[in-house]
C-alpha cells in the first residue's frame, strides 16, 4: 500500500541543485551523487542511459518526460561538463515516499555529518531524520547499513582497528615517553587478545599524588568483535576518579585479569623504589582475588559494597535488617560492630552463616587492615560503563582514542582549576573538617602529655595522639583526615587543624596530580604501519593482528539496563558522637547533656 507523499519544503534544497549547461563536476562519481541529490530533492526517478569512462546520460524514468541530462568529459583533464539539459518535467513525479535513489550509500552521504558528532545516532532517529529532512522513507535496514558504511568512512573498519593497533601503541611510546602501550595476539593465528595503556602522565600523578588506592572493574563491550573493557582507578585529591590503566581484553577469564593485574605490578615496580602498601577494591570475583594475591600479596584487598550489600538484601529481604547491616558496615570500631551484629541475630540467626560466605574482614570498616578513605562502592563502575555506552559502535583505535581525548581534558580542566584554589586543602576535605571543627566544640580536652590528649564527652573518652596522628575512634586514621576529636584536641594547643590532613588531601598534591599532560597522537596517515611491539605472535615483525575470534550474534542484543543512581556510593550515616544515635551529628544532637 503507497503512503500519500508529505513533501518538506525543498525549494531551498532545488535551487541549490539546479543544473545549468557549461556546469562543471571533478569527476563522473560527483557527477552521479549531485543527479542521485537533485532526483531525490525534486522527488523524480532517475534512469541511467549511458555511463562509461566519457560521458554520463540520463533522464527521467517516466514515459514520456523530456527531462534529460547529457555530461561529458572534458578533454586533457578529469572533469566533466553538461553539455546537453532539457531541465523541464512533464510527470507527476514520484507519488509515494518511497524512492528507488535513495540507496544505501546515499543513506551514509546523508548522515555522514551527524553521525562524525554523534556516534550514537541510531537507525530509528536516521531513518526519522530521513523522512523529515528529505520526504523520502526508507527501511531500519538500509539506515543500519548506511550508519555502517558511514562509520567505515569515518573511522575504518573494525578490522583495520585490529590491524593499526602496534602502530598505535608505537605512537603512544613515541609521543608520550614512559608511556605502556603494548598488544597481545595468539600465537596460532595472530588474532588479537589483549591491549594494555597507560600514560606517563596518569602514572606519574598516581605514584606521585593520589592515596595508595586503586579500584579494579570490568565493562562489557557490545560492538562487532564484543570482548571486556578493565581499568584500573585510583581518586585524586577532590576524591575524582583518576583512571590509571586500561585494557581491552577478547573476554573476561582468569587469564586475562592475571595478564591485567601482572602489567600493572610491572608498571608500578619500574616507576617506584619503594612499592606504596595498595589497598584495593574490586567486585567479588575469584579472578581477580587471585590475580591481586599473585602479583599484590601484601596489598589489602577489599570488595565493593554494592555487590555485597545487594546480596544481603536479596538474602533477607528485611529493610530493617539492611539498615542495621549498613550501620554495621560504617561502625568504626569491633565493639561497635560486634552489638549491631548482635542486633541482627536476635532478627534472624541465619546472619551468622551469611558472614562465614562474605568475612567482615573483606568489607567491614572495623575489621578492614586496609585504608578505603571512605571509598565504599567502586566509582569506576560508572565510568567504565559511559565509556562502554559511547565507544562500542567505534572500531577499537578510535575507542581507546575517544578515552584518551577525555582524559587529556579532565588532565587540562582539572588542572586549571587546581591553579585557582587558594586554600591549604581541597575543597571536599576543607568542608569535612570544618564540620569536624564545629563538632570539636561539644568536647571537653584534658591533655595528658605534650602529644596525648583525652576527649570526654557524657557517653565516652578518645584518646587522640597528634604525633601518630591517632585518635580511639578510628576515623583520623580511616579517612586521613582529623575526626572532631583530633580537632579539638589540635584546636587546644593552637594548631591549624587543616595542617594535620594526610598530604594526599592537599592542593599541593591535587596539583601534582595533573602535572604532567598527555600528548596528542598524529591522525594515522602519519604512522608507519609497523608491527614492532607486538607480543605473543610469530618471529616475523611484519605481523597482522587479526579481529577476535568472538563476535557479536546476529539479532538485537538483550539489554542489560544498569541504572546510573545504582552506581553512586551510599550515603554516609551521620552518628552522634554524644548519644550514638544516627541521623544527626554531635553539633544538633538535642539529647541533655
Amino acid at each position: 500500500m503507497d503512503h500519500a507523499l508529505v513533501v518538506p519544503d525543498s525549494s531551498d534544497a532545488i535551487v541549490e541543485h539546479s543544473l545549468v549547461i557549461g556546469q562543471e563536476f571533478p569527476d563522473v562519481e560527483t557527477c552521479r551523487r549531485t543527479l542521485k541529490d537533485i532526483a531525490i530533492a525534486m522527488h523524480f526517478d532517475l534512469r541511467i542511459v549511458k555511463s562509461d569512462r566519457s560521458r554520463f546520460i540520463a533522464k527521467c524514468s517516466k514515459e514520456g518526460c523530456p527531462w534529460r541530462v547529457h555530461v561529458a568529459k572534458c578533454p586533457g583533464v578529469p572533469t566533466f561538463t553538461i553539455r546537453t539539459l532539457h531541465g523541464e518535467h512533464t510527470c507527476e513525479g514520484v507519488r509515494n515516499l518511497h524512492h528507488q535513489q535513495a540507496s544505501v550509500g546515499w543513506v551514509a552521504r546523508s548522515v555522514e555529518a551527524r553521525i562524525r558528532d554523534n556516534p550514537q545516532y541510531k537507525p530509528k532517529e536516521i531513518l526519522q531524520d530521513i523522512q523529515d529532512q528529505h520526504g523520502v522513507a526508507v527501511s531500519y535496514m538500509q539506515a543500519w547499513r548506511g550508519k555502517e558504511r558511514s562509520m567505515a568512512a569515518l573511522h575504518g573498519t573494525f578490522e583495520e582497528g585490529y590491524r593499526l593497533l602496534p602502530a598505535y601503541c608505537e605512537q603512544i611510546r613515541k609521543t608520550n615517553p614512559g608511556s605502556v602501550a603494548s598488544v597481545v595476539a595468539t600465537r596460532q593465528e595472530n588474532c588479537f587478545q589483549c591491549l594494555f595503556i597507560s600514560y606517563r602522565a596518569s602514572i606519574y600523578g598516581f605514584i606521585n599524588a593520589c592515596r595508595p588506592l586503586l579500584e579494579l572493574d570490568k565493562v562489557d563491550l557490545k560492538g562487532k568483535y564484543l570482548g571486556s573493557l578493565l581499568c584500573a582507578a585510583a581518586v585524586d585529591a577532590d576524591d575524582a576518579l583518576f583512571p590509571l590503566a586500561i585494557a581491552i581484553v577478547d573476554v573476561e577469564n582468569d587469564e586475562n585479569w592475571m595478564w591485567f593485574v601482572s602489567e600493572l605490578r610491572k608498571l608500578l615496580g619500574v616507576n617506584t623504589e619503594n612499592m606504596p602498601r595498595l589497598t584495593i577494591l574490586s567486585e567479588r570475583r575469584q579472578s581477580i582475588a587471585d590475580a591481586v594475591e599473585t602479583h599484590f600479596p601484601s596489598a589489602f584487598h577489599g570488595f565493593c559494597l554494592r555487590y555485597i550489600s545487594e546480596n544481603f538484601r536479596d538474602t533477607f529481604k528485611n529493610t530493617k535488617l539492611v539498615n542495621i547491616f549498613w550501620n554495621a558496615v560504617y561502625a568504626l570500631t569491633s565493639a561497635e560492630f560486634e552489638s549491631k551484629i548482635a542486633e541482627m541475630v536476635e532478627i534472624s540467626q541465619d546472619v551468622l552463616q551469611w558472614f562465614q560466605v562474605f568475612p567482615p574482614q573483606l568489607w567491614a570498616v572495623a575489621y578492614f587492615e586496609g585504608v578505603r578513605y571512605g571509598h565504599f562502592t567502586l566509582g569506576v563502575t560508572e565510568l567504565l560503563y559511559n565509556w562502554a555506552l559511547e565507544c562500542h559502535e567505534l572500531p577499537v583505535v578510535q575507542m581507546m582514542e575517544h578515552i584518551r581525548l577525555q582524559l587529556t581534558s579532565w588532565f587540562n580542566n582539572r588542572r586549571e582549576t587546581g591553579i585557582r584554589w587558594t586554600s591549604i586543602l581541597v575543597p571536599s576535605a576543607e568542608k569535612r573538617i570544618s564540620e569536624a571543627i564545629a563538632d570539636a566544640h561539644c568536647y571537653q580536652v584534658l591533655r595528658a602529655n605534650e602529644v596525648e590528649f583525652e576527649i570526654v564527652s557524657t557517653e565516652r573518652t578518645n584518646i587522640v595522639d597528634i604525633r601518630s596522628r591517632v585518635c580511639s575512634c578510628r576515623r583520623w586514621q580511616l579517612y586521613g583526615l582529623p575526626c572532631a576529636h583530633a580537632a579539638a584536641a589540635l584546636i587546644s594547643c593552637g594548631q591549624n587543624v587543616h595542617l594535620f590532613a594526610e598530604p594526599c588531601f592537599t592542593v599541593a598534591s591535587y596539583r601534582e596530580t595533573y602535572l604532567q599532560m598527555i600528548n596528542p597522537i598524529p591522525d594515522k596517515s602519519y604512522w608507519k604501519e609497523s608491527r614492532e611491539g607486538t607480543e605473543g605472535g610469530a618471529a616475523n615483525l611484519d605481523i597482522t593482528i587479526r579481529p577476535p575470534k568472538t563476535r557479536r550474534p546476529p539479532g538485537r542484543p538483550k539489554k542489560k539496563v544498569l541504572r546510573v543512581e545504582n552506581l553512586k556510593r551510599p550515603k554516609r550515616v551521620v552518628q552522634c558522637g554524644r548519644c550514638h544515635l544516627l541521623g544527626h551529628s554531635q553539633k544538633k544532637c538535642t539529647m541533655p547533656i
